[in-house]
């Protein structure tokens, strides 16, 4: 039994790359966020959390952009608020995707989070949280593959912005 595991661990590892390794369009919803404020500003005058937004770029293009509002601590999204914290979003291995998670900072300095994804999707359907900033904040998702939906490319939205 203690030999199976790991086999069956190696397996499951190989056709999760093997999934990533072909085009593939996901569906994938936005259901949570915890943002911590060492990770993103408040109001300089009001003391309020500032708005979050997130963007999803495909190689330098935006494909993805959702506001995802003015919390601090745990947050869960209901049912009638998820007009923009769901996409329909094809990955394609060919390109590298980067997501962007920064506060609307017109005062201050905007804080954030990037990370870039060489090769993989960010939103895996193994996976159900991404890391977004160096003291611990998070965002929760639900992505599925859509096996039996035909792939077609992501609307590009507009260039990469250059800061």
């Amino acid at each position: 039994m203690s030999k199976i595991l790991p086999i069956l661990s190696i397996l499951i590892l190989f056709s999760c790359d093997k999934v990533l390794q072909k085009k593939q369009m996901y569906s994938v919803e936005i259901t949570s966020c915890l943002f911590k404020d060492d990770d993103f500003n408040r109001s300089e005058i009001t003391g309020k959390p500032l708005p979050v937004y997130m963007y999803v770029y495909e190689s330098e293009f935006l494909i993805w952009e959702a506001r995802l509002g003015k919390y601090r601590g745990i947050h869960n999204y209901d049912n009638s608020s998820v007009e923009d914290r769901i996409a329909l979003i094809s990955y394609n291995p060919e390109y590298k995707y980067r997501i962007e998670i920064r506060d609307k900072a017109i005062i201050s300095e905007e804080k954030g989070y990037t990370k870039t994804w060489a090769k993989g999707f960010p939103f895996k359907p193994t996976l159900e949280r991404l890391s977004v900033g160096n003291y611990g904040s998070q965002i929760g998702f639900k992505s599925v593959a859509l096996k039996t939906m035909e792939y077609r490319p992501n609307k590009r939205l507009k260039k990469y912005r250059s800061d």
